[in-house]
C-alpha cells in the first residue's frame, strides 16, 4: 500500500506539517500551486494503514482538508429521535398514556 495524500496549504501552515512528517518519517513532496500563488501542494506518501490513521488524525486536528474530496459531497448522519427511557432501558408511556395530577387516586 503506497499512497499518496494530496493537501493544499497556506504558507502559515507549512511549518506545522512539516514538523509533523519529519517526526513521523513521513515521506513527501512539495511544489508551489500556479493559482492562487500563495498556496502549496503536499503529496505525502503513505506506506501502511497506521500511518495513514496517524495522518488522517493529523490532519482533522489541525483542519487541514485533504484535496480531491468534495466537502458537500459528505453528510452528515441524520440523528433518529428516538423514545425516552427509563432507568431500566424500558421505553417510557406516552403523555396520553400517564395518569394526571387531575385524576382521583382513590376515596380519600
Amino acid at each position: 500500500m503506497s499512497e499518496s495524500i494530496k493537501v493544499v496549504l497556506k504558507q502559515k501552515s507549512i511549518p506545522v506539517l512539516v514538523d509533523f512528517c519529519l517526526e513521523e518519517k513521513i515521506e513527501f513532496s512539495v511544489r508551489p500551486q500556479v493559482f492562487p500563488d500563495n498556496d502549496w501542494e503536499f503529496n505525502l506518501m503513505v506506506k501502511d494503514i497506521k500511518t495513514a490513521v496517524m495522518t488522517g488524525m493529523f490532519l482533522r486536528e489541525n483542519r487541514i482538508d485533504i484535496a480531491g474530496t468534495d466537502l458537500q459531497k459528505v453528510k452528515k448522519p441524520v440523528m433518529v429521535k428516538g423514545k425516552k427511557e427509563d432507568e431500566k432501558g424500558r421505553p417510557e408511556p406516552a403523555d396520553e398514556d400517564r395518569p394526571s395530577e387531575t385524576d382521583e387516586k382513590g376515596l380519600f
